[in-house]
């Protein structure tokens, strides 16, 4: 089933894999144990990413003809915004055979998620919980390799005898090969038939167990073994390899490049055809929810107070000015006359998109984010959801259609409130006629070809930013940062050289 030879891999100057070899057949459960950041989860990320060795990495890695993997992600790595259920619907309308939602829940009962769980939201759950529905889900695609990062973290001695009852049955009953990472010897002793320590870059076989055990003694006999086994105390100075590895490359984070790369592939994101329209439609009706239509008070209120300050500082100026000799000839209701409204179209554009990146932006970027750091989206790849055609696509999408729709509503807003301080502050019987616009005047401003331009830059940056690479809270603060930096001086970079042509 999986076949691993010579396999050298490692991070800088320390080498996690030193020639490393490993043979697994189907129906063969494997659990490597080891010392934490010995390099067990990027074993299993290796073989996760379809056989194909890493950047930087030598050796063979083969997964028999026709074979397919799923990994479960020691973080879980659900959807937060879709409940149990849904969770596993999404992998299964991707899956190479979709599950009727009976298989779906009967997946579930297997692994002691009640029916009563099944609408909950993942927030909902305990930390052991949302294991066995991750567990769950890898178990929708039907892999014949099934691997697991540390399952039976955070379970209790009830459920990870369950846990351990539903893996044997994919072993023993359904033939699939699994590979498991793991610091439990309770749990390992139920269900391995090999268990490896990952020393020194190799893989050192502790114990061979042809068959399962065959009551509750023998698991007991086994687990005092294992214990016996991982207690040993190895020699510190032969625990890390220090030689150079092959990936001993410095990477550079280049913020304009990783930007404008990030970009186009969001763009190219748009062209595919889609596998799952209702998914697609959700994500987008979501994003358009989060920038847009929780925005609209927010974008009027600030909309109505531009237009109406505008017009207030037209009126100061025009009382402090307009004095002497030149009131003899300029009257403060001519001046608003010869402005009217054309000044809305100049300004409504750049600011609504500035504050469209700094508000609806920051939040499509941060929740992105949020799921690169949390691993959904890797989560996702592995199971066979492409993430370009589930988030990247459908939150370009969004987000274009809720910046040009921000743009028109804050344009509007402010006409409004100039209409309101022109009728208050100048006394003219007749505001809206004296604040019209005319299609000319919308042609020369450029008004509609900046809400495009403007709509495609912020999409583009906020979906590239946000499903850049990350592993921490603070890195996502920072490309949320920089997803308001980079949209705001796109915009004011656009209106300068409109300006000076």
């Amino acid at each position: 089933m999986l076949s691993i030879s010579g396999l050298d891999f490692g991070y800088g100057s320390k080498l996690l894999f030193d020639s490393l070899e490993l043979h697994l057949a189907a129906g063969e459960h494997v659990v490597i144990v080891g010392d934490s950041g010995g390099g067990k989860s990027t074993l299993l990320s290796i073989i996760a990413d379809g056989g194909h060795v890493a950047d930087g990495a030598l050796g063979s890695i083969k997964l028999a003809a026709g074979s397919t993997s799923g990994m479960v992600l020691q973080e879980g790595a659900l959807l937060d915004h879709l409940n149990v259920v849904d969770n596993l619907r999404l992998v299964s309308r991707y899956a190479k055979s979709p599950l009727s939602d009976l298989k779906i829940s009967q997946i579930l009962a297997q692994l002691n998620i009640d029916q009563g769980l099944h609408r909950a939201r993942i927030s909902q759950l305990s930390g052991g919980q949302v294991r066995r529905v991750s567990i769950a889900r890898a178990l929708v695609t039907d892999p014949d390799l099934v691997l697991f990062d540390e399952p039976d973290a955070g379970l209790d001695v009830v459920n990870l005898s369950s846990l351990a009852t539903t893996i044997n049955v994919l072993t023993v009953e359904q033939g699939k090969a699994c590979m498991t990472v793991s610091h439990n010897p309770y749990y390992i002793a139920q269900v391995a038939n090999k268990v490896y320590r990952l020393q020194v870059g190799k893989l050192v076989l502790i114990a061979d167990w042809p068959e399962l055990p065959a009551g509750v003694d023998e698991v007991q006999s086994r687990q005092l073994m294992l214990q016996q086994q991982l207690s040993v105390v190895k020699d510190p100075s032969r625990s890390v390899l220090t030689k150079p590895s092959a990936s001993t490359k410095l990477n550079r984070d280049w913020p304009v490049l990783s930007w404008l790369t990030g970009s186009v592939t969001a763009l190219a994101s748009l062209v595919h055809v889609p596998r799952s329209i209702k998914d697609e439609l959700s994500i987008a009706g979501y994003g358009i929810y989060l920038s847009f239509i929780t925005g609209i008070a927010f974008f009027a209120l600030v909309g109505l107070m531009l237009g109406s300050t505008t017009i207030a500082v037209v009126r100061m100026l025009a009382d402090h000015s307009l004095t002497g000799l030149v009131s003899m000839f300029v009257k403060p209701e001519t001046l608003i006359n010869m402005m009217g409204g054309r000044y809305v179209l100049y300004l409504a554009p750049a600011i609504g998109g500035m504050l469209f990146a700094a508000r609806s932006g920051s939040i499509m970027s941060n929740w992105l984010g949020e799921m690169v750091r949390g691993k959904q989206v890797r989560a996702l790849n592995l199971l066979g959801v492409p993430s370009s055609q589930y988030l990247s696509a459908p939150s370009v999408a969004a987000l274009f259609v809720s910046m040009f729709a921000t743009v028109v509503w804050f344009t509007f807003c402010v006409w409004c409130g100039g209409i309101l301080a022109t009728g208050q502050l100048f006394d003219i019987a007749d505001p809206i006629a004296v604040m019209s616009v005319s299609p000319y005047d919308v042609q020369h401003s450029l008004f509609w070809w900046k809400a495009l331009i403007y709509s495609s830059v912020i999409a583009l940056t906020v979906v590239a930013l946000g499903l850049s690479p990350k592993k921490t809270a603070h890195q996502v603060n920072i490309h949320t940062t920089k997803t308001i930096i980079y949209s705001t001086l796109s915009i004011a970079f656009a209106e300068l050289m409109i300006i000076l042509s």
